[in-house]
C-alpha cells in the first residue's frame, strides 16, 4: 500500500471514531466493525485458549481412559457421568480427584496471566488495521506491554479480592446476622439477593476498569497505575456510556450460550449416544459434531469478547482523538 493510501485509510478511520463521540451505539457499531477487520486476534485468542484447556484435559482423560479402556461403561459414560463409576473410579484411583483439581487450578490460574500478556498484542492490533497481520508483530506488542499489563493483572486481582472479602463476606456476613431471626422468608432472600447483585455488578465495574486500563496502556504508553485511576476516573465519570458500551457485546456472548443450550437436540443426542445397538460409527459421528459446535460457540465468544474490546477502545478513542503516532512512541520509549 502507497504511503498516500495508508495516510488516507487513517484519515478515514479517524473520521469513523470521531462521529462516534459520546454515543454508546455508534461505538459499538464502530468496535464490531474493527474486530471485522481484525478476526486474527479472535483466534489467536480461541487457538490459545483451547490449548490451555487442552492441556488442563489431558490427565483427566488418560485416568478415565485408563480405567474404562474400551469396555461398555466408557459407551455409556458418553451419555453423561455415573455417580456409582465415579465413586468407584475415585476408591480405586485414591487422591486422583483432587490431583485433577489441583492441576484444573494450577491450569486456571496459568491462563489469567497469559490472557492478559494476549490483550496487548489484540489492542494493539487496532492501531494496525491498515497492516497485514503477522504473529511475529503480534506477539512484539504483546512482549512491549507484557509487565505493564501483568502488574494490572495483580491490581484486578487485589480490587476483586476486595469485593469478594468486604462487600460478599463482610456485608453478607452483616445481612446474615441482621435477618437471623426474621419471620418473613421472603425478606430475607430479597436481602441477600441485594448483596448477590451489588457483588456482581462491583465485579463487573472492576472488570470494565481494567479493560479501560489496558486500553489506555496500549493508546498512548501509560504506565499501570496511572491507566488504573485513569480509567477509574473515566468509568465514573461516563458511567451509562461505559456500562453500555462493555455490556452490550458482553451479554451478546451470554446470550450466544442460551442459545447453543436451547437449539440442541439433546434428547437426539443422548439417544444416539446411548443406543448401543447402533453402528460404531454413529456415534463417533455425533460426538464429532458436538465437538464442532461446541467449538464454534467457543469461537463465537471469543468474537464477542474482542468485540467488547473494539467498542470500548472506540468509545475510549472518540473521548481523546487520534493518537499521535510520534507522541505515543515516545511515551512507550519512556515507559
Amino acid at each position: 500500500m502507497s504511503r498516500y493510501g495508508t495516510l488516507k485509510l487513517g484519515q478515514e478511520n479517524n473520521l469513523e471514531i470521531e462521529s462516534a463521540r459520546l454515543s454508546a451505539r455508534a461505538a459499538i457499531r464502530q468496535g464490531f466493525r474493527l474486530v471485522r477487520r481484525a478476526p486474527s486476534a479472535v483466534w489467536v485468542l480461541f487457538v490459545a485458549n483451547m490449548l490451555l484447556a487442552v492441556v488442563a484435559g489431558l490427565p483427566i482423560y488418560h485416568g478415565m481412559l485408563q480405567f474404562t479402556s474400551h469396555s461398555l461403561m466408557s459407551r455409556n459414560l458418553l451419555t453423561g457421568y455415573s455417580v456409582d463409576w465415579l465413586a468407584d473410579f475415585a476408591f480405586n484411583n485414591p487422591g486422583s480427584l483432587e490431583h485433577y483439581a489441583q492441576f484444573i487450578v494450577v491450569m486456571g490460574l496459568l491462563a489469567l496471566p497469559v490472557n492478559a500478556i494476549l490483550a496487548g498484542g489484540v489492542l494493539a492490533r487496532f492501531q494496525r488495521l491498515q497492516e497485514r497481520f503477522r504473529l511475529r508483530t503480534f506477539f512484539r506488542d504483546c512482549g512491549r506491554h507484557t509487565w505493564r499489563m501483568l502488574w494490572l493483572m495483580v491490581m484486578a486481582l487485589i480490587c476483586y479480592w476486595a469485593v469478594f472479602r468486604f462487600v460478599n463476606a463482610g456485608l453478607g456476613g452483616l445481612v446474615d446476622q441482621t435477618t437471623l431471626y426474621w419471620m418473613n422468608d421472603r425478606s430475607v432472600f430479597a436481602a441477600h439477593l441485594g448483596v448477590d447483585l451489588l457483588v456482581i455488578l462491583l465485579l463487573v465495574f472492576v472488570n470494565m476498569v481494567i479493560e479501560f486500563a489496558q486500553i489506555r496502556i496500549v493508546y498512548d504508553g501509560s504506565g499501570f497505575l496511572e491507566a488504573f485511576l485513569a480509567a477509574l476516573g473515566f468509568s465514573i465519570g461516563r458511567l451509562p456510556r461505559a456500562i453500555v458500551v462493555y455490556a452490550i457485546p458482553s451479554l451478546c456472548g451470554l446470550a450466544l450460550l442460551g442459545i447453543y443450550r436451547l437449539v440442541t437436540p439433546w434428547h437426539i443426542i443422548h439417544a444416539a449416544l446411548g443406543d448401543s445397538a447402533g453402528p460404531s460409527y454413529e456415534a463417533a459421528f455425533v460426538l464429532g459434531i458436538l465437538f464442532v459446535g461446541q467449538q464454534l460457540v467457543m469461537f463465537g465468544r471469543y468474537y464477542f469478547r474482542v468485540a467488547t474490546w473494539a467498542s470500548e477502545w472506540s468509545y475510549f478513542a472518540s473521548t481523546r482523538g487520534p493518537a499521535s503516532p510520534t507522541e505515543t512512541s515516545g511515551k512507550r520509549a519512556a515507559a
